[in-house]
C-alpha cells in the first residue's frame, strides 16, 4: 500500500471513528490529510470504494481474530472460540464492526449460502469445524450453513442490542451475559 493511500484510510478512520459513517465524505477525508479531493481520486473512485477499503481492513483484522480462535484442540471448542473472538472483535472495533455488519453495502455474500463456503480459510475453518463437529456428534446433524446462520443470528443480536446500549454500554455485563448465551446456544445445537 502507497504511504498516500495509508494516509487516507488512516484519516477516514479518525472522521468516522470520531463523527460516524454519514461524516465520512472524500471531502472530508481531502480536509483530513490536507490535499485536494481530486488528490483523492487517485486512490479511490468513489466513497463507496473507501468504505470498501475499511471493511477489507476490518475483515483482514477478524481473519486473524478467527485464526487464533480455531486452534482450540475440539471442533465445538473452536466454534465457541471463533463466537467470542466475533464479541470482541465487535468490542474493540465497534466502528469497523459497523461498517462491515451493520449498514447496507454492495455485494454483500448472502446467507445462508456464503456460511456453506467461504473464500475466507479462517471461515472456510469455521465450516469444516461445524461439519466435524456434526460428523462425531457434538452438533445435531443437519445443514452446516444453517447452523452457523442459528450461532451468528444469536452472536451479531446480542452484539447489536450492545452497541446500541440495551445492556447500559456495560461491556462487563455484556461480555458475562454474552458468554452464558453463547454456552447455551452450544448445548442447544447439541446432538
Amino acid at each position: 500500500m502507497t504511504p498516500a493511500r495509508q494516509r487516507i484510510l488512516s484519516a477516514a478512520h479518525r472522521i468516522h471513528r470520531t463523527h460516524g459513517v454519514a461524516a465520512l465524505s472524500l471531502r472530508a477525508v481531502a480536509r483530513e490529510v490536507g490535499v485536494t479531493p481530486m488528490a483523492i481520486y487517485r486512490h479511490f473512485e468513489d466513497k463507496d470504494a473507501l468504505l470498501m477499503a475499511l471493511v477489507e481492513e476490518g475483515f483482514a483484522k477478524l481473519e486473524t481474530a478467527f485464526a487464533k480462535a480455531l486452534t482450540a484442540k475440539t471442533p465445538l471448542k473452536a466454534i465457541e472460540r471463533v463466537l467470542l473472538a466475533y464479541a470482541e472483535f465487535a468490542l474493540a472495533e465497534p466502528h469497523a464492526f459497523e461498517l462491515m455488519f451493520l449498514i447496507r453495502r454492495p455485494g454483500v455474500p448472502e446467507a445462508p449460502a456464503s456460511l456453506r463456503a467461504s473464500p475466507s480459510p479462517s471461515f472456510e475453518a469455521v465450516i469444516s469445524a461445524v461439519r466435524e463437529a456434526m460428523e462425531v456428534g457434538d452438533l445435531k446433524r443437519g445443514d452446516p450453513g444453517e447452523t452457523i446462520l442459528t450461532a451468528w443470528a444469536t452472536a451479531h443480536g446480542l452484539i447489536a442490542l450492545h452497541l446500541t446500549g440495551r445492556f447500559g454500554y456495560d461491556d462487563d455485563l455484556f461480555q458475562t451475559i454474552y458468554r452464558r448465551t453463547v454456552k447455551r446456544l452450544l448445548a442447544m445445537l447439541a446432538a
